[in-house]
């Protein structure tokens, strides 16, 4: 019984300091904010200083990768004190390479705070799922939540340390408190004992094969969440850095054009929890179904309906992309296992960064090329339409692989 309610207090701790540690990962979000001090103080153009944001991506997904093998390999707690030492001192670093040349804020800025910051990411997810596996869908909510949410309220923090202090004293205030989040985060976290031995664990994966990475890229599941995901993302992050402005060019006033992109942030990271919480009782793949429906309407709906409904689609395009990223660790523990499921996680956010760096293409392409803002949005659905199609793949591939396990085993017991 002291037993059972000592594993109780250490999962909640965890699950507490885990995602106080991963509320510092949204720091990458607010860049927009620092970057006009950053371009005053150095000259550096807008193309200079965005680049800082989108290396960050591409190292983040090599980070969740590395992270997950660390902890594999050695523990959780290894992997979270690497990846936090190097995010802190990243940041640290930031306010030595305000120079002319952008080429150290891109190593500090870009490479290495992705880096650390993905190792703990992908740790503290994986752990936390071992420590409620019948609720997966709820522990990696509350952590996906957390870094959902540091926009809200940190940006507020950060723009009057930006007008106060200025931008390296910023960062120098911003680097301690991601340093103390993750020291508090590695004084608990760790694997539960005999994880894996209990029927229970097993009883709530999808899939009872405990994929390695190795393993998981060789399947044709994985080919299909990775492109789920991809596709899925698109209509948000097309829609974001133009959400506010084309409310405004469809004569929508700027105050309410603001209050829906605060709206939107917050049921964004709303059905980050609430998403994979109730996929937990009525499935994930249902769940993502509904969020790519909405998606794709929402973009369609951009095209051909009334200005006035233009402020509800931003809202629930910002949802939809919350729904998205809380429901994909749950998902791919309960595909692939949950023995190496943060570098499984890993590889499969290589569709983020995908995304990430498709979704301005596919902008700058079409409005370079003269066309109008709806051909945009309706690539966004076009989008939202493909990743559902492969949401289906993925759900037939997986049913096919249960009826043939069954089939086999059927076989072994008649033997």
């Amino acid at each position: 019984m002291m037993k059972g309610k000592a594993n109780s207090k250490t999962k909640y701790l965890i699950l507490i300091f885990g995602a106080f540690a991963v509320f510092f990962t949204g720091y990458p979000h607010i860049w927009s904010i620092y970057q006009p001090y950053a371009m005053d103080l150095t000259g550096w153009s807008q193309s200079q200083a965005s680049m800082c944001f989108y290396l960050y991506f591409v190292t983040f997904v090599l980070g969740n990768i590395f992270g997950g093998r660390i902890q594999d390999k050695y523990s959780p707690r290894i992997a979270v004190i690497c990846g936090g030492g190097i995010f802190t001192v990243s940041v640290l670093l930031c306010a030595l390479a305000l120079r002319p040349s952008p080429m150290m804020m891109y190593f500090t800025y870009g490479i290495l705070q992705g880096f650390g910051q993905g190792m703990i990411y992908t740790t503290i997810i994986s752990t936390a799922q071992k420590w409620f596996p019948g609720r997966t869908g709820f522990a990696s909510g509350v952590i996906v939540t957390a870094n959902g949410l540091f926009g809200f309220f940190m940006a507020p923090v950060s723009r009057a340390l930006l007008s106060s202090q200025g931008i390296k004293a910023t960062f120098l205030v911003i680097g301690v408190m991601i340093g103390i989040s993750w020291i508090f985060a590695s004084i608990f976290i760790k694997n539960p004992e005999n994880m894996g031995e209990t029927g229970k664990n097993a009883a709530h994966r999808e899939e009872g094969k405990q994929y390695s990475s190795m393993e998981m890229i060789k399947t044709r599941k994985f080919y299909f969440l990775l492109a789920t995901m991809l596709f899925g993302l698109i209509p948000y992050l097309i829609l974001s850095p133009l959400s506010q402005t084309v409310q405004m060019d469809r004569g929508i006033a700027s105050t309410v054009a603001v209050a829906a992109v605060m709206a939107g942030s917050v049921f964004n990271a709303g059905t980050r929890l609430a998403l994979p919480t109730a996929a937990d009782k009525v499935g994930r793949i249902i769940c993502l179904k509904v969020v790519l429906i909405v998606a794709a309407a929402a973009m369609i709906l951009l095209v051909v309906a009334p200005a006035a409904v233009t402020t509800v689609c931003v809202v629930l395009v910002y949802a939809c992309y919350g729904g998205i990223m809380g429901s994909f660790p749950s998902l791919t523990s309960n595909i692939f296992g949950m023995a190496h499921s943060g570098e499984n996680y890993g590889y499969v956010m290589l569709g983020i960064a995908v995304a990430t760096l498709g979704a301005p293409a596919i902008t700058n392409t079409v409005l370079g090329q003269g066309y109008d803002i709806n051909v945009v949005f309706a690539i966004g659905a076009i989008c939202a339409a493909i990743s559902f199609l492969f949401l289906l793949l993925l759900e037939r591939e997986m049913k096919r692989e249960k009826s043939e396990a069954v089939a086999v085993g059927t076989k072994s017991f008649a033997k």
